[in-house]
């Protein structure tokens, strides 16, 4: 038998040839021992072909056991066993280890800006251009992110039958930033504080603060975040702002939504009529047009309100210009430099009156319509009198409680500096009038529970309760109704009196 030759060559790969009278075999193991490929060479000066049982031989000789490709053999020593070459034959294959995972980072707060593709949107594959960024907020406590740490891997063998040891995952690169509490296992992430999860450069934090050095456009936006908003310019049309505890921004607001539990600030606003403004605080502007609010404090406006529809829980104040077109409804007051307008544009207000309480009112009002209409057009002999009269009394009991309500901030009082004009209406608690002659300020205008309608009077602070001043005049009436006995009589003796 021929010696084996081993052959190491430059490229790495492991070269075995076994030589015989017939033949020259050689077997080339790749540098990772992966795969071992054949050549076979047949003599020229005779002799017997490859054998089955000799190419055992060579195989276990050269320690290639694991792997080993049944149709490759079978090739092999046809090729063999008509006298034909064989190069670059895949005969055994390893199997290659898999290497480890790297660590990831799991983040578990859903975006708040993402929303449900209706039908169509799928159907047509409709793209939100101002989704532009992802708000991950979080309430103190929330699980944040998850850390995966990096897999081990699986092993191979190579062909030679030796274990190959899999090569581990990298580990997750991440800097704990502020507001993150980690969890006992050491792979849980909390929220510390509430605010908007920012993941970004291989660092994790919770910010309750978000800064836009400049206008909320298609470069920012939509904005939904949990905590405070500070927008250095202006707000473009058709994008929304909103923020749990407080928005300022320094330019003005185009027809667009801002909403906040906290205070809004802002230069002005043109809500063209659809420009909505919901605020859980105080609101604070330059001017304001054409926008529907609700606000839960107070509003002030330091130039103007023009035809604008405002509900608020506060007083709504305007320091230099006036009130003029739409309607407003202000809990605690109004005050403002001009009401109304010289060209009688509709202009309403509403002091010391709730608005959730009035919107009450006209549905139960709407729901008693409905009783009656149903009870009207209901066939004779149908009738139930008393479903009907408990229906009847159970909204009506409904109706009352609603109208029982106070508020300590109540104060059915309309302030005007300069000038009331014609055509203005006015609302205080239930009295409703319209102003039929325009009147110079500074006054005040109060309900006159005494003989019902305005009462105008010189003009106090809104600080200064008109309930308190009118309590003044009803006790006025009544001493001076205590008097018109004594003075009606003239003073005269009671002749059955005793001398």
């Amino acid at each position: 038998m021929a010696e084996k030759i081993f052959v190491q060559p430059a490229e790495s790969a492991t070269r075995f040839e076994a030589k015989r009278q017939g033949y020259t075999i050689t077997f080339v193991n790749s540098p990772d021992f992966l795969e071992c490929r054949c050549m076979y060479e047949p003599s020229n000066i005779g002799g017997n072909p490859l054998a089955a049982l000799e190419l055992q031989e060579h195989l276990a000789h050269f320690k290639i056991r694991e792997g080993i490709i049944e149709e490759s053999v079978v090739s092999l020593l046809l090729s063999a066993a008509s006298g034909k070459s064989v190069s670059g034959l895949l005969l055994a294959k390893g199997m290659p280890m898999v290497p480890g995972e790297d660590g990831q980072i799991s983040i578990a707060v859903v975006d708040d800006l993402a929303e449900e593709k209706s039908e169509k949107e799928e159907t047509f594959e409709a793209v939100d251009f101002r989704h532009v960024q992802s708000f991950l907020n979080v309430e103190a406590g929330d699980l944040i992110a998850t850390i995966k740490p990096p897999g081990s891997g699986k092993p191979g063998r190579s062909v030679t039958g030796n274990i190959i040891q899999p090569q581990s995952g990298a580990p997750v690169k991440l800097c704990i930033g502020e507001n993150i509490r980690i969890g006992e296992d050491g792979n849980t992430l909390f929220a510390a504080s509430a605010g908007r999860v920012i993941y970004k450069d291989g660092e994790i934090s919770v910010s309750d603060i978000y800064e836009v050095e400049g206008d909320v456009d298609f470069k920012v936006g939509n904005i939904s975040f949990k905590g405070y908003v500070e927008v250095k310019g202006d707000i473009l049309d058709d994008f929304f702002v909103k923020a749990t505890k407080g928005i300022k921004i320094h330019g003005n607001i185009g027809v667009c939504t801002v909403e906040s539990d906290g205070d809004i600030s802002f230069c002005g606003m043109n809500g063209q009529g659809a420009g909505i403004i919901k605020c859980g605080g105080n609101i604070a502007a330059n001017f304001i047009y054409d926008t529907n609010i609700e606000c839960a404090g107070n509003l002030l406006a330091e130039t103007e309100i023009r035809n604008s529809h405002i509900k608020c829980l506060g007083s709504i104040s305007i320091n230099k210009g006036g009130l003029t077109g739409g309607e407003y409804f202000a809990l605690a007051g109004i005050e403002c430099g001009n009401l109304g307008s010289v060209t009688s544009l509709h202009t309403r207000v509403v002091a010391g009156v709730h608005y959730g309480d009035l919107t009450e009112l006209n549905g139960l009002f709407n729901e008693l319509k409905v009783l009656v209409a149903e009870f009207s057009a209901a066939p004779k002999g149908t009738l139930d009198m008393k479903a009907f009269a408990a229906k009847r009394a159970e909204i009506t009991e409904r109706t009352q409680a609603v109208r029982s309500r106070t508020y300590e901030q109540c104060n059915p009082k309309i302030n005007v500096k300069k000038m009331l004009y014609e055509g203005v209406s006015i609302t205080l608690g239930i009295i409703t009038e319209t102003i039929n002659v325009e009147r110079k300020g500074p006054v005040s205008i109060i309900e006159n529970s005494i003989e019902g309608g305005l009462r105008f009077l010189g003009m106090t602070a809104l600080s200064f309760n008109s309930q308190a001043i009118e309590e003044t005049f009803v006790k006025q009436y009544q001493l001076d109704q205590q008097k018109k006995p004594i003075e009606s009589t003239g003073g005269a003796i009671d002749e059955n009196a005793d001398s």
